[in-house]
């Protein structure tokens, strides 16, 4: 380039190395000698500045300089400087150490409802400063969004910004970034604060739900924007319902429609985040009735006529307790995802759902008093008559185990809103899987198939939402393959990954993981969406890890199904990343029956999974 780069030097300030390289440009890590302090220096050539398009790059980096420069704000990268060569023009900017909220979007995909309104309510505080001083900066979006290490968001680049007092843009000519322009944009028209606040509209759903709200080519996304109602999709992907209404708005199509100023959309986030956080502490607060370490063995077997009198209600194990009855997710989502996930992803979910009673075991008759020492000796041996020997019958032959085992497994399948298993311990029948609340019986029901034989119960209450979802799979769970979550059976926090652990079945299988929210939302986690599924060895294992499948508000109990099948079980990637659990529950009933129909092998799996703010 020019000596003076070569030499390390430009102007005052010394180049230490390259921050990054554009189509038109270096940025270089600067440094000012003067007053000791770190800078960016952004540079654009302007030799050979003959043609249009150039001559308009170094326009535009000229009105960067004046609209930033006028500009002092936490919220926004200051300028400090601007000077040209006979080679290239340059702008000396504050340096930020930390990176741009699209590298953090890449890597998390959906960020918590918290998060995300933090980060906004600073980006708006810049954007309230900019249009206070006469400055739309037109061009809002995640890469153009500095997070400092400490987490403070600064709006950068005002390359295209419009200042009030200049001309620089006439009427018709459309710029910015499409999936982030307003349709006045698209139409040319001049940019206003609410053009800004539109595409800081969009930046927050893509927060919340993992994508920005119109996606594919220019011209779809144009037709979109001027066409359609943005889809309300941030709460499907885990952000709190609350949201939709504040999104809409900043989104509307006529920007009169839209808030009146940044402040104004800030107030309306923090007003929709409180609001969740009440619906999360007054109606969603859940107290875990944890099981005990070691499941203490059932009371001795009653006589058949006591079974046959027992009541029924004496049968369910004890499960997690809502107060309220507003659990969540991730995600996301969420699945999201979640994972996938969403809170939320990241996944990260809501509902409104009722709450599930508490459960208790029936308390086992207490013992009978034993005699004391003293009471023993105290009795006289010889005033009682010795009974004559009584001919006890013959012993009954033992219960055949393999056969108590498969009476119970096939009985287990009939059982309304659940999903369990039946396996052989080294000392009882372990029953595993899920229960709903509606199915008392159920444990009555398998202790008189027991035939007197210890049943180990490891089951969890499920809530009557979930009841649906459990006698589909149950109709064709034809064996069972294992799913568990890494971090084991304790709630997941704020923040912490979802990673699903699964066992495949005893056969060559395509597997199929889909994560089931309380809010009626379906996130697909497995396979990767878009790509084919892959046939994998009987009985081997592998692990779901997605840096996007999170834990994020609002919190509670949401379900991961897990399916093997011979064959895959769509021949086509399902439509939406996420939809309405109703119509996934069709579609998955009808790709089951095919599966059946042609004699397919499938084994599920099912797991509930917990999550709860960080403490």
């Amino acid at each position: 380039m020019t000596a003076d780069l070569t030499n390390g030097r430009l102007g005052k300030y010394e180049l230490r190395g390259v921050l990054g390289k554009g189509a038109m440009g270096i940025v270089y890590d600067g440094w000012d000698p003067q007053i000791a302090r770190r800078v960016a220096v952004k540079t654009v050539l302007v030799t050979e500045a003959v043609d249009e398009e150039t001559r308009e790059a170094l326009d535009r980096f000229k009105r960067e300089a004046q609209a930033a420069g006028r500009l002092t704000h936490q919220n926004i990268v200051g300028v400090y400087d601007y000077g040209e060569t006979p080679e290239l023009a340059y702008i000396v900017m504050e340096y930020v150490a930390g990176q741009t909220l699209r590298d953090v979007m890449e890597a998390r995909r959906i960020l918590p409802a918290r998060e995300a309104v933090a980060i906004m309510e600073e980006v708006l505080a810049g954007l309230a400063h900019s249009h206070a001083n006469g400055v739309v900066h037109r061009d809002i979006k995640p890469s153009n969004i500095m997070l400092t290490e400490s987490g403070r968001a600064k709006i950068a680049d005002f390359g295209i910004a419009r200042i009030e007092s200049s001309n620089l843009t006439s009427r018709g000519t459309m710029m910015g970034t499409p999936a982030y322009m307003p349709p006045e944009q698209f139409h040319g028209e001049p940019a206003t604060g609410q053009s800004d606040l539109y595409a800081a509209g969009v930046m927050a759903f893509q927060m919340l739900a993992g994508r920005p709200p119109y996606e594919g080519s220019m011209v779809t996304i144009m037709n979109q924007v001027l066409t359609e109602d943005p889809p309300p999709r941030a709460s499907a992907m885990g952000a709190p319902p609350g949201f939709d209404t504040v999104l809409a708005r900043a989104m509307a199509k006529a920007p009169a429609d839209r808030f009146a100023d940044a402040k104004s959309m800030a107030a309306a986030l923090r007003a929709a985040l409180a609001a969740a956080a009440r619906a999360d502490s007054a109606e969603d607060a859940t107290v875990f009735v944890r099981r005990p370490a070691a499941t203490p063995p059932p009371p001795p077997a009653a006589p058949a006529a006591a079974k046959a009198a027992a009541p029924a209600a004496a049968a369910p194990v004890a499960a997690p307790v809502k107060s309220g009855g507003n659990p969540a997710l991730i995600g996301a989502i969420a699945v999201a995802v979640l994972a996938v996930l969403g809170g939320g992803a990241f996944f990260v979910l809501s509902s409104r759902h009722a709450a599930t009673p508490p459960v208790t075991q029936a308390a086992a008759p207490p013992p009978a008093p034993l005699a004391k020492p003293h009471d023993t000796a105290a009795s006289p041996a010889t005033t009682a008559p010795i009974a004559p020997p009584v001919a006890q019958p013959a012993a009954a032959a033992p219960p055949d185990p393999q056969a108590v085992l498969s009476a119970i497994a096939s009985l287990a399948e009939t059982q309304p809103c659940s999903f369990l298993q039946a396996q052989a311990g080294t000392d009882a029948i372990t029953i595993s899987g899920l229960t709903g609340p509606d199915t008392p019986g159920t444990r009555a029901a398998l202790e008189g198939a027991a035939s007197g034989l210890k049943l180990d119960w490891r089951t969890r209450g499920a809530d009557a939402m979930w009841c649906p979802t459990l006698d589909l799979l149950r109709a064709y769970g034809r064996g069972h393959l294992s799913v568990s979550l890494a971090s084991g059976t304790r709630p997941l926090r704020d923040g912490e990954f979802i990673e699903p652990n699964i066992v495949g079945p005893g056969f060559a299988y395509y597997l199929r993981v889909d994560y089931f929210a309380h809010d009626g939302t379906v996130g697909h986690l497995f396979p990767p969406e878009g790509k084919p599924g892959v046939s994998k060895p009987a009985g081997s294992a592998m692990q779901i890890r997605d840096k996007n499948l999170v834990v994020g508000p609002p919190y509670g109990v949401d379900m991961i199904v897990a399916i093997a099948s011979s064959r895959p079980l769509f021949s086509h990637a399902r439509p939406d990343l996420v939809e309405q659990r109703n119509t996934y529950l069709a579609a998955l009933r009808a790709a089951l029956d095919s599966q059946a129909g042609a004699n397919g092998q499938i084994s599920i799996g099912v797991t509930l999974l917990d999550s709860e703010a960080a403490r």
